[in-house]
């Protein structure tokens, strides 16, 4: 489904104070070829442990890493944002990296991503280290001990087994990443030994010493959990810093802003067209007036709905945050901000088809949240487009 868009308002978001740094890579700073995995060799997706079709990437034991696309086959279990491990948009273009950090008793091997820099490191010499991490929906359990280890040679191991190296990046991994929504930056500094080439991403700890937790499988979401932690890895990037302080996590407070909260889990089969246009809702970065790409997904099954039932009559309704509405102060712009959005909505509905006589369109403002925890993800929550049928 394509999505319209208004060169006057992107030119205007253009123009926006707004930090990228948590969806884009510095291709020229950073040592990792193809960080983002977006360059594959051409060859369409078919089943997991694909991670080799990514260019520069690889596995470092006999159980493969997996690779998943938006442009893997239909019948594959590895597109995106649904695949076989629950379902998540890139954090920047459509693909990312799959790995599994632990797993209940070892009953499942883990994996481990690897990749060859594009420059041996300096002895002494200081280098940040940064990846996002996903808890996939259907794992069971979350972990800590989220690491990087860097060597000289590259790892071959033919068996699937545990790594177990000594890993100092970052520094403290006893903090358990469960958030299935969205992505979290793992970040920290590495001091050279010595020409180390290559990076290793994965958990090099022992089983009994992983820090684990069990998790609740998202709501709609009707596949079966597995008993591991199985985590999506995008935006990888390593380059030199002069000092410790140069390397922090300060950059994705700024990058907060881009969240676009995303509403895990599936439409169950079977649903009434008007039930099923009801559990949609849209949601945006923060001051952005046009659907975004990663919401095409929840427009066409509204689409869906609408097509089924040609006497079903929606109203959208538009929302901001709490920061949004602040800002309307010193920026008049912005109020009509939240109705502009139920309009883009809108929009897209009737490129694909939908008659614009039947949908409506109206706007709160952030007197109305749809959570009140005033956290950078629950505010992501409230900038959305509520669909309500018309009875």
């Amino acid at each position: 489904m394509k999505i319209i868009r208004n060169p006057f308002i992107a030119f205007s978001l253009a123009l926006l104070p707004l930090s990228l740094a948590a969806q884009q890579i510095d291709t020229v700073r950073t040592w990792i070829v193809n960080g983002d995995f977006e360059q594959l060799d051409g060859k369409k997706l078919k089943r997991p442990g694909g991670i080799q079709y990514a260019k520069g990437w690889s596995s470092a034991t006999g159980k493969k890493v997996d690779l998943f696309s938006e442009n893997a086959t239909v019948e594959s279990t590895v597109s995106t944002p649904k695949n076989f491990a629950g379902e998540q948009s890139a954090l920047s273009g459509s693909n990312y990296a799959g790995v599994r950090w632990w797993s209940y008793q070892n009953k499942e091997p883990r994996t481990y991503l690897q990749t060859q820099m594009k420059h041996k490191m300096k002895k002494d010499s200081l280098y940040c280290v940064r990846f996002y991490a996903n808890l996939a929906d259907l794992s069971k359990y979350a972990t800590g001990e989220l690491g990087a280890y860097f060597s000289k040679d590259k790892i071959a191991q033919e068996e699937a087994m545990s790594l177990t190296y000594d890993v100092t990046v970052p520094a403290v991994r006893t903090k358990v990443y469960s958030d299935m929504f969205s992505w979290v930056g793992v970040c920290g500094t590495y001091e050279s030994k010595g020409n180390e080439e290559y990076m290793i991403i994965g958990n090099f700890a022992a089983s009994e010493k992983t820090p684990n937790e069990k998790t609740k499988r998202p709501k709609g979401e009707t596949r079966p959990q597995v008993f591991s932690a199985y985590y999506y890895i995008d935006n990888v990037e390593v380059y030199q810093v002069k000092n410790r302080s140069s390397c922090t996590c300060e950059q994705l407070k700024d990058a907060e802003s881009e969240y676009i909260f995303s509403r895990k889990g599936v439409t169950p089969p079977g649903l009434k067209p008007a039930d099923k246009a009801e559990r949609q809702t849209i949601y945006f970065k923060r001051f952005q007036r046009l659907v975004d790409p990663s919401m095409e997904p929840w427009v066409q099954d509204v689409v869906e709905a609408m097509t089924e039932d040609p006497n079903l009559k929606v109203e959208l309704i538009g929302h901001f945050d709490a920061t949004e509405n602040e800002r309307t102060r010193v920026r008049p712009d912005l109020v009509p901000l939240a109705k502009e959005r139920a309009e883009a909505v809108r929009d897209a509905l009737v490129e694909a088809g939908i008659d614009t006589a039947r949908i409506s369109v109206s706007a709160k403002d952030a007197n109305e949240p749809a959570d009140e925890s005033g956290t950078e993800v629950g505010m992501s929550k409230n900038r959305r487009v509520q669909v309500v049928v018309k009875r």
